[in-house]
C-alpha cells in the first residue's frame, strides 16, 4: 500500500522533520535496518579479531592492508554512478504513474453517447465498461504479483464478476501465438460500440468515433505498462550499480577499522561505533534502496502502485456513471451566486486566502490627476540596442527605409531598380564595386536627394554611374590580365 505522507507536510512547520522521521512503513530506517544490522556483525567480527586474534605483525600487515584500502576508495565513483541510475529509474516511475488509467473518462463517454433509457440500452453501456475494465485485469495479472495472487486463474476473474463463463472460454478458444489475448475484451468493447452506431443507439459518426477513441486511449496507457514491464533497464546497469554500492561497503570493513599501530592517522581516535561509516551506510545503501523500489512500481513493496485497488475503484465507478446514475441531474434552482451581493464563504477556523495580483499592479509611478506628456518616437530616430548603456562593442545602426543601391553584372544601375547578382561577376569586380549594404549611422537623419541622369548620392557621397561602369571595365580587365598571366 503506498505511504501517504501529504498531510505532514502540509505545512512547513519546525516538526515536519521528526513528522517524516518516526514514519516507519516504507521509511528508510524500515529499508536500511536489515543490511545495516549484517554490515555492523562483519565490522566487529574483523574488529575483535584483529584486536584479540591477530599477533603482532598480522597486526601490522592488517594495518598496511586497511590504510591502502582507504586511501584508494576514492577511486570508486559511487556517487556519481548512483545518482544516474536513480534518475533513469525515478523517470520511468514517474512515466509508468502518469500512464496508470482510470475508467472515468471511458465511462463518462459512454454514458454520454449511449444516451438510451431501454434495457438494451443500458446492459450495452455496462457491458463495455466491464470489458475496459476486464481488459485491465487480464493485464495486471501478467504484470503485478500482487493481481497475480488475488487472480491466479481465469476462474478467479470469473467469480469475481469480470468474466461469464461463456466468455471465458471464448477468451480460451482465441489462438494468437506469439502473442498474449488481452485485446479479446476491447475488441468485444468496440463490436459492441459498433453495433449500438448500427442500430441508432449512437446517432452521429462523430459520437462513435469519440467512444472509439476513448476506449482506445485506455487501451495505449495499459500498453504502455506492458512495454515497461517487458523490457526494463538493460540488466547490465542495475548490477554494476548495486554491485558497486555492496562492494564499497565490505571494503568499509577493513578499511574503517580503528588501528593500534603507530601507522594510524595522528587525528585517529579509537572510538567503539564507527558512527560515521554508519551514516554513510544508511545515507548510501537507503538512496540505493529507493532504486530497487522504483525499478518495479507494480511490485510488492510499501510504495508500489495499489494496482487491486484500482480494478475496484474503476469497475464501481464504471457502473455507477453508466448505470446507477444514468441520465440523471438534479433539479434547477437559482443557485446562491447569482446575488450580485454574494461574498465567498468560509469557516471561522479557515485560512483566509491571499489576493493574486501582479508584482508591479501596486507601483504608483503617477497620480490620477498628473498630466502626461506623451511623445511620438520615430523608429528610425531611436538609439541602437548598443548604444543603451551596453558594455558590449557597439555596432552601427541601420535605417528602417527601402535600400535603393542595387549592382548588376557589369555596373552599378539606378536606385530604382531592384538589387541583383550575377555569380558569374569576378570576385576582383565584386570587391571594388561592391557598395555598403545599409547607410551608416551619420546618414540615418538625412533625406534622399533627388539623383540626376548620371549622378546619385548616396551618405556624403555622390557616385557616378559612368564612374561605376568604367570602374567595373578596369577591374574585369585587370582581372583578366592576372588570369592571362597566371
Amino acid at each position: 500500500m503506498t505511504v501517504n505522507y501529504q498531510l505532514d507536510v502540509s505545512s512547513g512547520n519546525p516538526l515536519l522533520f521528526l513528522k517524516l522521521l518516526s514514519r516507519w512503513r516504507g521509511s528508510i530506517w524500515k529499508s536500511v535496518a536489515g543490511d545495516l544490522a549484517v554490515w555492523l556483525v562483519f565490522f566487529y567480527a574483523v574488529h575483535f579479531t584483529y584486536l584479540y586474534v591477530l599477533p603482532k605483525d598480522w597486526q601490522l600487515i592488517f594495518d598496511k592492508i586497511s590504510i591502502h584500502m582507504d586511501d584508494r576508495m576514492k577511486y570508486l565513483p559511487l556517487t556519481f554512478m548512483l545518482g544516474f541510475f536513480v534518475t533513469t529509474v525515478f523517470e520511468r516511475w514517474r512515466s509508468a504513474l502518469n500512464v496508470m488509467p482510470f475508467i472515468e473518462s471511458v465511462a463518462l463517454s459512454v454514458a454520454v453517447l449511449l444516451p438510451g433509457k431501454g434495457e438494451e440500452d443500458r446492459l450495452t453501456r455496462r457491458a463495455i465498461v466491464r470489458y475496459v475494465v476486464l481488459h485491465q485485469v487480464l493485464v495486471f495479472r501478467d504484470i503485478s504479483m500482487r493481481v497475480r495472487r488475488r487472480f491466479p486463474t481465469l476462474q478467479y476473474v470469473v467469480d469475481a464478476g469480470f468474466m461469464e463463463p461463456e466468455e471465458r472460454d471464448e477468451l480460451e478458444a482465441v489462438c494468437c501465438n506469439p502473442g498474449q489475448n488481452y485485446w479479446v475484451p476491447i475488441n468485444w468493447a468496440n463490436s459492441l460500440a459498433l453495433d449500438a452506431h448500427q442500430r441508432k443507439l449512437i446517432d452521429q459518426p462523430t459520437a462513435f468515433n469519440n467512444l472509439i477513441l476513448a476506449i482506445k486511449e485506455f487501451r495505449v496507457s495499459m500498453e504502455t505498462l506492458i512495454k515497461f514491464d517487458s523490457i526494463p533497464i538493460p540488466i547490465a546497469y542495475p548490477q554494476v550499480v548495486f554491485l558497486a554500492v555492496r562492494v564499497y561497503f565490505t571494503i568499509c570493513i577493513v578499511s574503517r577499522q580503528f588501528l593500534i599501530s603507530d601507522l594510524k592517522s595522528k587525528t585517529q581516535m579509537d572510538w567503539p561505533v564507527p558512527i560515521m561509516s554508519i551514516l554513510e551506510f544508511i545515507f548510501v545503501i537507503g538512496w540505493m534502496k529507493v532504486a530497487e523500489v522504483l525499478l518495479n512500481p507494480l511490485g510488492e513493496d510499501d510504495d508500489d502502485f495499489e494496482v487491486n485497488w484500482i480494478i475496484d475503484k474503476n469497475i464501481s465507478t464504471g457502473m455507477a456513471i453508466v448505470d446507477n446514475t444514468h441520465g440523471y441531474h438534479p433539479n434547477l434552482v437559482n443557485d446562491k451566486f447569482a446575488d450580485p451581493d454574494y461574498l465567498p464563504a468560509y469557516s471561522e477556523k479557515s485560512q483566509l486566502p491571499r489576493t493574486l495580483t501582479g508584482s508591479a499592479a501596486k507601483v504608483e509611478l503617477a497620480s490620477p490627476d498628473d498630466a502626461v506628456k506623451i511623445v511620438r518616437v520615430n523608429p528610425e530616430d531611436a538609439p541602437p540596442t548598443s548604444e543603451r548603456g551596453s558594455i558590449f562593442t557597439k555596432r552601427n545602426a541601420f535605417s528602417l527605409r527601402n535600400r535603393t543601391i542595387s549592382i548588376s553584372s557589369n555596373n552599378i544601375e539606378s536606385p530604382s531598380q531592384e538589387r541583383k547578382f550575377n555569380l558569374s561577376m569576378p570576385a576582383t569586380m565584386l570587391s571594388k564595386s561592391k557598395q555598403p549594404d545599409r547607410p551608416g549611422l551619420e546618414t540615418l537623419n538625412e533625406e534622399n536627394e533627388p539623383a540626376s541622369n548620371n549622378h546619385f548620392r548616396r551618405g556624403d557621397r555622390i557616385y557616378s554611374s559612368d564612374s561605376g561602369k568604367s570602374k567595373g571595365r578596369q577591374s574585369s580587365e585587370e582581372s583578366e590580365k592576372g588570369k592571362n598571366q597566371v
